[in-house]
């Protein structure tokens, strides 16, 4: 696997993770990522190479600050690089074109899937809504990913 494939593999798990495995706390005020178990170990059999950064995200708050250095700190430590080799790793990727083009088909998706899930929580009272959540099938990882390519497809987007 290459460094780019590990960042966007990292990238598109942590989304993943915050946008189906939330839960809020009892205020209503704040959330954590809270993987099922059952996911966690399908997780296990189909990206172990995601493991360590699902380990990390596990009950973590959902904060930006929380995001990026779980994110970040994952792929550094995997590809043991130093603070300065990651910092020009992360320059280099943020030039390329091809990370930049797969990184923006990616959030494309995940803005449509956001703005659909709007228009149905709209539609609903708060109960409904967690009632929804509660009984909707949060989708594995790679299937999720499958969904993304053949969205990207549909879309003649090129990844």
């Amino acid at each position: 696997m290459d460094n780019m494939t590990l960042l966007l593999d990292a990238i598109f798990f942590e989304h993943w993770a915050r946008y189906f495995c939330f839960e809020e706390t009892e205020d209503g005020m704040n959330a954590s990522i809270e993987i099922p178990e059952v996911l966690y170990d399908a997780c296990k059999e189909q990206v172990p190479h995601l493991i360590p950064l699902l380990e990390n995200l596990q009950h973590s708050p959902i904060e930006l600050s929380d995001v990026k250095s779980s994110i970040f700190g994952f792929v550094q430590k995997e590809l043991a690089m130093n603070d300065d080799e990651f910092a020009d790793f992360m320059h280099g990727m943020s030039l390329d074109p091809a990370f930049n083009r797969r990184l923006n088909v990616f959030y494309g998706f995940v803005q449509e899937e956001a703005d659909n899930d709007s228009k149905t929580e709209d539609n609903m009272s708060e109960e409904e809504y967690k009632a929804y959540r509660a009984e909707k099938e949060i989708p594995l990882f790679l299937t999720w990913m499958e969904q993304f390519r053949s969205w990207a497809a549909d879309n003649n987007y090129a990844l």
